[in-house]
This record gives C-alpha cells, sequence and structure tokens, in this order.
C-alpha cells in the first residue's frame, strides 16, 4: 500500500512537482511508501461522454487512464497536485477527474463503488499559480473536493501557493517547501493512511 501522488503540470521540475516531491519525502520519513506519477507522460483522452461505463461502473475507453483506476483503488492514500491555469485545474487534472464519471455511475447508480465509504482514504490537494488573490485557487480545490466525494475519499487538507509563476521560483521561499514537506508528514500520520 502506498501513498499515490499524481502530477498535474507539464513542466518537470516545476513549482508543483517541487512541492509534491517535499510532500513526499516527509510522508517517507514517517515510513511510507510513495509512487509519484506526472499525468503529463501519459495517454489519455477526455471522457467521451459516452455513458458506455453505465453498466458496469467501469470506462470503456483503452489508453493510460486503465493503469490509473486500480492504483487509485490500492493507494493507501491519494495526493492530486496542479498548477493553477485561468483560476482552476490544469487541463491534465480535469481530464483525470472528468474519466471517474464511471466511478459516479459505480458508486450512485450501481451502489457498488470502487472505494467502500467505510475505508475513508486520506486525500490531498495541492495547487500553484501565478496571481496573488486566493480567490484563484478556489475554485481548483472546489472541483479537487468533489472528486474526493465521488470517489469515496476523505479531504486531509489543501496547501496552495499564490504568486509564484516562474519554473522553480517556489524554491525561492524554502519555508514553503518546509511546509510541504510538514503537511506529507502529517498526512502519512492521518487515519485511515
Amino acid at each position: 500500500m502506498t501513498i499515490l501522488a499524481l502530477s498535474a503540470s507539464p513542466r518537470r521540475g516545476g513549482n508543483t512537482e517541487e512541492l509534491v516531491f517535499s510532500f513526499l519525502e516527509g510522508a517517507r520519513k514517517e515510513g511510507k511508501e510513495t509512487e509519484f506519477i506526472r499525468l503529463n507522460d501519459l495517454k489519455f483522452r477526455p471522457c467521451q461522454a459516452c455513458d458506455r461505463c453505465a453498466p458496469t461502473g467501469r470506462c470503456v475507453v483503452q489508453d493510460d487512464m486503465q493503469l490509473l483506476y486500480p492504483k487509485v483503488a490500492a493507494c493507501e492514500g491519494l495526493v492530486l497536485a496542479t498548477p493553477v491555469f485561468f483560476g482552476t485545474l490544469s487541463a491534465q487534472l480535469k481530464m483525470f477527474i472528468d474519466r471517474f464519471q464511471c466511478w459516479w455511475h459505480a458508486k450512485y447508480i450501481l451502489k457498488t463503488p470502487f472505494i467502500s465509504a467505510d475505508e475513508k482514504k486520506p486525500a490531498y490537494f495541492i495547487c500553484v499559480g501565478a496571481l496573488k488573490k486566493k480567490e484563484y485557487v478556489e475554485n481548483a480545490i472546489y472541483v479537487t473536493n468533489i472528486y474526493f466525494t465521488i470517489t469515496n475519499m476523505q479531504s486531509k487538507g489543501n496547501l496552495y501557493f499564490r504568486g509564484y509563476d516562474k519554473a522553480g521560483s517556489i524554491k525561492e521561499d524554502p519555508q514553503n517547501l518546509q511546509q510541504a514537506f510538514d503537511e506529507g508528514s502529517r498526512f502519512a500520520d492521518s487515519p485511515g493512511s
């Protein structure tokens, strides 16, 4: 069982990844195994709204999302991380979330969720963006919390950083990476993980 972290940034080594790496380092300090996946490295399509998942709760589109569904179902805890573009999630993370329409069918229509509500798997959200207004990140947090609800995960918190645009600029304020490390350590200790 691992803590699974999905980075939705198109940048390698950018602000989003630096924060995730620090978060996972904190979790590993507490003895947790971790797995890191870049969504941008995968080949998958947006949800096609075909409803062919309705009878089974399983997506029929054969692409790299088929690798992610079992990882999400089996993980001990889930971390989603994204840059904030135009006040919301990156396209990579939104595509990932939309492809869980099949899990919506499984939970609400078929009454056979892939993660039991009793499991209360912990989940965490990290986002970073250029604009400094708090409102700039609120939509991203809201959408992610809906995803956590639909997949029967329990949000254990959010980290959001505003005013960082240039790749790697998050490191100019070392307390940011320390905060991510501390949150990763706390997350690893949370109930359910």
